[in-house]
Parts: C-alpha cells; sequence; structure tokens
C-alpha cells in the first residue's frame, strides 16, 4: 500500500550560531521576496550590502544564548514534533521535516516521499502571511505535483488547535490570578497586510477594521487572524478583556510595523503597576530564536528594567501530546 507523505514544514534555521553560518541563512531568508517586498536589485543592496554585514555577528551571539548540545531549538523541536506526528498517524504516512530556508530543505523531502501516492503539505504558522505560508508553499510546489497535493490552511481559528492549545496552557498554570497575560504574535510591516487586502481599503485605514474583518479579509489578514485565535483563546481560558493584551515581536528595518510593540508593551504593562506577567507566542507552533531568545531573555529584561517583578514565559506547544493529536485529525482530514 503505497504511503501518504506529509511535509511538515517550519520557516527555518542557520546551520550553527557562528557569523559565517548566519550569514548564509540570512542571506537567503532576507533575499525572499515575500519577506523583504523591495525590488530584486534594491533588495540586494539592502540585504548583501547594509544588512547581512551588520547583522550577522549579532545574531550569531542571539543563537549562542539558546543553541543545544543537539543543534538549533527550531529544528530540535520541529523534529520531534514530526516523530510524535509519525507515531500517530501510524505506518500508512510517512512525515518529514521541511525548512523554508537552510536544511532539511524540500528537495529532501521529495526525495524521501517520491513514491508516497499523495503528499499533504503542512506548514507550522498558524496564521497566514506571504512571508511565512506563501513562500513555502512557493517553493513546496518547485518540487511536488500539484495534483498528487493537498495544503492544510492556516488554523488560526480551528476549534482543534485553541482546545489543544487551551489544554496545554491550563497544564503550565494559566490563567493565575493577579497575573497578566501578554500574547505576542510575529510582526509584520504594515505593507503586507495592504498588499494582501483583497478589498484595498480594509486593513488598518479604519477604526477597529481587523476586529470586524469580513471573511473574505479575515482568509488573508495575519492581523485579523492574530486578534481572533488571541480572543478564542481568551475565551478558552475564561479570561476578560482586561486580563491579557496582544502585542507584535521581531520588528527589522524601519518601516512601519504592526503596534504595539512587544518591548513596548511589557513596559507599558510594567508602568501600569502589573507586577505579574506570562507571556505566550501564539503564532508559533514550535520555540526558536524569535521565542527563546527575544522573549524568554529580551523580554523578561525589559519588563523586570520597567519595574516588573514576575515574567513567565510559556514555552510553545512543541510535541505536546494534545496538539499532536490535533495535527493527526488536520492530516487525516485533509
Amino acid at each position: 500500500m503505497a504511503k501518504i507523505g506529509v511535509v511538515f514544514s517550519n520557516l527555518g534555521t542557520p546551520d550553527g550560531p557562528d557569523s559565517k553560518a548566519l550569514g548564509r541563512y540570512l542571506g537567503e531568508f532576507l533575499m525572499d521576496k515575500h519577506v523583504i517586498q523591495l525590488p530584486w536589485f534594491f533588495r540586494a543592496l539592502l540585504v548583501k550590502g547594509i544588512i547581512v554585514p551588520f547583522r550577522k555577528s549579532k545574531s550569531a551571539a542571539n543563537y549562542k544564548k539558546v543553541w543545544t548540545s543537539e543543534g538549533s531549538p527550531l529544528l530540535v523541536e520541529t523534529k520531534k514534533a514530526a516523530q510524535a506526528l509519525q507515531q500517530k498517524l501510524g505506518q500508512n504516512y510517512q512525515v518529514v521535516v521541511a525548512m523554508r530556508y537552510g536544511e532539511p530543505g524540500f528537495k529532501s523531502a521529495h526525495d524521501e516521499l517520491k513514491d508516497c501516492e499523495k503528499i499533504i503539505f503542512f506548514p507550522q504558522y498558524p496564521q497566514y502571511a506571504d512571508s511565512t505560508v506563501k513562500t513555502g508553499l512557493e517553493k513546496f510546489e518547485q518540487y511536488f505535483e500539484n495534483e498528487k497535493a493537498t495544503v492544510i490552511e492556516p488554523y488560526f481559528d480551528d476549534s482543534r488547535f485553541i482546545k489543544a492549545y487551551g489544554v496545554f496552557l491550563k497544564t503550565q498554570g494559566l490563567p493565575q490570578k493577579g497575573e497578566h497575560l501578554l500574547m505576542s504574535f510575529h510582526g509584520l510591516p504594515e505593507s503586507h497586510l495592504f498588499k494582501t487586502d483583497p478589498t484595498g481599503q480594509h486593513c488598518l485605514k479604519v477604526e477597529n477594521c481587523c476586529e470586524k474583518a469580513p471573511q473574505n479579509v479575515l482568509k488573508t489578514c495575519y492581523r485579523a487572524q492574530c486578534l481572533k485565535t488571541a480572543q478564542l483563546l481568551s475565551k478558552e481560558l475564561g479570561l476578560s478583556p482586561e486580563d491579557y493584551s496582544v502585542s507584535f515581536q521581531s520588528r527589522l528595518g524601519r518601516q512601519k510595523w504592526l503596534e504595539p510593540s512587544t518591548e513596548n508593551k511589557l513596559k507599558e504593562l510594567a508602568g501600569k503597576g502589573h507586577k505579574k506577567v506570562s507571556v505566550i507566542c501564539p503564532g508559533f507552533s514550535v520555540d526558536g530564536l524569535e521565542t527563546l531568545e527575544e522573549i524568554a531573555l529580551g523580554g523578561k529584561e525589559s519588563f523586570l528594567a520597567a519595574g516588573g517583578e514576575s515574567f513567565r514565559f510559556v514555552p510553545c506547544l512543541n510535541d505536546d501530546d494534545h496538539w499532536i493529536e490535533a495535527c493527526a485529525k488536520m492530516v487525516r482530514e485533509a
């Protein structure tokens, strides 16, 4: 019996925590037209002439803070989650990891799954963005035939994702009385939202636009999907609006990005008298640099320096059993 292949895909990681490896990784990542949306010449001038030379050493130092004896946290945890999914699905499926940038890539995934009768593309991003889902899908389509392929859509409001996340958070002791919950999502330049707005007049142009996004906008509006995830998780945890906040992290460059920024929000919460805060990152299924270094270390430093007293980072779902069971159900349905 021919197997069904599952491409369990994540963004990517350098192959080492040194400036040379980071130079290769950042060059590939930032030259993606979906990440920095400029014409090729100007993108190359910016990336190769300015960003990579000046950023690779700093990025390497940040990676060294979280690098493990097994390697990159993102790759290690993605592989663990894929292995757990393989066990749930059984012998009729074959699950392989494919990173959009770095290794293992889509070519190796194709080589492993070449005999499968059907392929399911499962990107590990709950919300849609051109710089995550679309770019991964385009790379996937370079190697896999469309007639054999099925894509699992963003699951930002999927009840299985929300329920699994809610159960996981409760096992982590959330919610806790007297503690504010900050939901930090990866940021995007506002221009990315304008580009994917099917109406051309919705995103960020009217008051509370994303909170009231119509279905055709919700399908591609990253900010609206983040807010929907936050709303559903808060309901799952029984939180009132004053018990939680939403913010956006990982700003790069001088463009106007989604606000509020996570760093500024943490400082604001401390300034308003919130002494205890927990931070979750519902835009990431697996922990990596953006959660382990930027939030668990950098976020804590910002909050405590601003007057906060207790900072708690709650890890991503990773290979949590309830989450992997939800993933298995999505795959079987696909």
